[in-house]
């Protein structure tokens, strides 16, 4: 079966989009959280695994991949009112792949970045 794995990394920033060093608070992590969870489809798993990451793992074919990664970037919810930014990655699973060989692929990829 094809799926993908869509990394989110968040980062607090100010009005002009630049990157600050302030914490993300737990209510803007609790916002985000349901903000990803209202873009996504039940079938998809998220999950968060840093403290300001999360990835999804989304059981479709590339185009649904990239639809869903572009509605992500778009998204103004994402950005709880325009202080977080958000940076995306994603990649393909490859059969007989191990976890963890997916999981560094993740990691290697390039970040796309909106605010």
């Amino acid at each position: 079966e094809k799926f993908s794995l869509i990394r989110i990394i968040f980062n607090r920033s100010n009005f002009k989009g630049e990157l600050i060093t302030t914490k993300i608070g737990a209510a803007d992590i609790l916002y985000f959280s349901q903000a990803l969870k209202d873009l996504t489809r039940k079938q998809d798993c998220v999950a968060r695994v840093g403290m300001n990451e999360c990835v999804i793992l989304i059981r479709a074919g590339r185009s649904n991949v990239e639809s869903l990664l572009s509605r992500l970037l778009e998204s103004p919810q994402l950005t709880v009112e325009n202080s977080l930014q958000i940076s995306c990655s994603t990649v393909e699973f490859t059969p007989g792949e191990k976890a963890l060989t997916i999981l560094n692929r993740l990691d290697d990829m390039s970040l796309s970045t909106h605010r």
